[in-house]
């Protein structure tokens, strides 16, 4: 069976909001390109479209850096290293895993922990002694921006264009572009019965966890 961490370490418990979630198969579970083909309310150019390419959380950085910053020291940005030895040591034993071991190689982990693992442009596991791409999946670390809000090739281009002419903007005009709609169904995906860390009697309060991933800003050319 594939160990998953849940990205948190904490895994959050089912609410009645989450029943017909577990309703679904279990491929279902733990698989975004499922998740979100099941879910309602799916807009195109989500997680599961495999068109657009990651480019990191560091583009996203130059336009929201407070955001960027509240992130990078939360436990979402530092997913990736709960994974390492001696690293969340409570949590991996409380739930029967091994403190000492390395689950950073783990594929079954790694999908909840990192940036878009194999796919065009995020997520690879790097070969031992090769800087080069050492460096990009440092880049690719930890639960970033397009996680939650989708592959950013196409975003990124029309950010910047924002970002240039300072015009307004509708977000249905990211939506077309790859931006994910955020929604219950999209954290499922990682912290469900699944996840080894998975804590049945912890309480899932999607509208209040969902404000502890980073910190919110006023974006004012948004319409």
């Amino acid at each position: 069976m594939k160990l998953r961490l849940a990205a948190t370490l904490a895994g959050p418990a089912i609410t009645a909001l989450a029943v017909l979630w577990l309703a679904q198969p279990p491929a279902a579970l733990g698989n975004p390109a499922a998740a979100l083909a099941w879910a309602q309310d799916v807009v195109p150019g989500g997680p599961a479209a495999e068109k657009y390419e990651f480019v990191g959380t560091g583009k996203c950085r130059v336009c929201h850096l407070k955001i960027f910053k509240s992130w990078e020291s939360g436990k979402h940005g530092k997913a990736l290293d709960s994974l390492r030895p001696g690293q969340a040591t409570a949590a991996k034993a409380r739930h029967g895993l091994d403190p000492d071991r390395d689950y950073t190689r783990d594929k079954g982990c790694l999908e909840c922990h990192v940036t878009g693992l194999d796919r065009k442009g995020g997520y690879a596991v790097p070969k031992p002694g090769d800087k080069k791409a050492e460096k990009k999946a440092k880049e690719m670390a930890g639960v970033g921006c397009e996680s939650c809000h989708g592959a950013g090739s196409e975003t990124d281009k029309v950010f910047q264009e924002i970002h240039r002419t300072k015009r307004k903007y509708k977000v249905e005009e990211l939506y077309k572009a790859g931006l994910t709609r955020m929604e219950v169904g999209l954290c499922k995906t990682c912290h469900n019965p699944r996840s080894p860390t998975f804590d049945k009697e912890a309480k899932f309060d999607y509208e209040e966890l969902k404000k502890t991933v980073h910190a919110r800003e006023e974006l004012k050319q948004r319409e």
